[in-house]
């Protein structure tokens, strides 16, 4: 079957996406009856219909929809490569590194321009991907993870340790509220990470079920990075590893509760980096990764410092 252009595809995505064929020219800087014509192509061609109008909207039909659904990663593919061909025709060599959202907001990207200085000619693309994923299927070259263990079947390295656990809070919150036992945070309103119910009840560190019952109630949010916000907008105490918030911490948006009231240290899994195959010596995940494990090492002596 003689395949349809890409050009077709592409308007066809806009088209969708946007509901408009109008929206969709102005994006791809041509007519509305040039898209037109060629979703109208298409059409004839297969016997389908694309698109049903209604009030001077264009809407997919179910056959519309899902062929769209299922080029639209396919288009994104080719535009990733098209750019990562570009990039590499100008000197420069591209990384595609999946990482979840707040250790790159929180921890990578505030050091990435040390990388940039030692590496000026790679390029490191960031994609956030919270969850797990099959690596193998996908078009990252590496990928920075949390977990209690690392993905198999690719070559891997523990970055750090995800590290204890504190509650911050903004200071405006706390007057009027002294803090003395773990108990007492529980009269201030809680922040809690989606995947993570059973934190503030494990941190109280009690029995009494009232307590831990009380220690369940709060807003909840699907990342540390949606925590952070919060809790600096004065909503709630938050349960966040430290390495997350020293910026917070050290500039006074956030306050860090007494570590006296800390109970014994739980830490629940690592920051794992997973890559994929190259050849020995020096490539672009080879500089990469020692870059990171310099960082990495210089945090521990940091902290070992403190």
């Amino acid at each position: 079957m003689r395949l349809p252009s890409l050009t077709s595809l592409q308007m066809l995505e806009a088209a969708a996406r946007l509901s408009s064929f109008t929206r969709a020219a102005a994006e791809l800087n041509v007519t509305e009856s040039a898209i037109s014509r060629q979703i109208q192509a298409l059409e004839v061609r297969y016997g389908v219909r694309f698109f049903d109008r209604v009030n001077k909207r264009v809407v997919l039909t179910s056959e519309g929809d899902r062929f769209v659904r299922e080029i639209r990663a396919q288009i994104k593919g080719i535009e990733r490569a098209t750019q990562d061909l570009a990039s590499r025709a100008g000197g420069m060599e591209v990384i595609e590194l999946a990482v979840v959202p707040t250790f790159a907001t929180q921890w990578l990207i505030p050091r990435l321009g040390r990388f940039r200085d030692a590496h000026p000619r790679i390029i490191v693309n960031l994609h956030a991907r919270p969850d797990p994923f099959h690596f193998p299927e996908s078009p990252f070259d590496a990928a920075i993870y949390f977990g209690a263990l690392p993905w198999e079947g690719y070559p891997h390295e523990v970055l750090m340790d995800e590290g204890p656990a504190m509650p911050v809070c903004s200071p405006a919150l706390l007057r009027g509220h002294p803090i003395e036992r773990r108990e007492d945070i529980l009269r201030l309103p809680l922040l809690h990470l989606a995947s993570r119910p059973d934190a503030w009840p494990d941190w109280v560190s009690t029995d009494d079920d009232e307590l831990r019952r009380r220690a369940r109630l709060g807003s909840r949010y699907d990342l540390f990075s949606m925590m952070i916000c919060a809790a600096v907008s004065g909503l709630g105490v938050a349960l966040l590893p430290a390495m997350m918030v020293q910026a917070e911490v050290a500039d006074g948006r956030l306050t860090a509760l007494p570590a006296s009231l800390a109970p014994p240290d739980r830490r629940d899994g690592a920051y794992f980096m997973t890559y994929r195959h190259t050849k020995p010596g020096a490539n672009k995940l080879d500089d990469f990764l020692d870059w990171l494990r310099a960082e990495c090492g210089a945090g521990d002596r940091k902290a070992e410092a403190a």
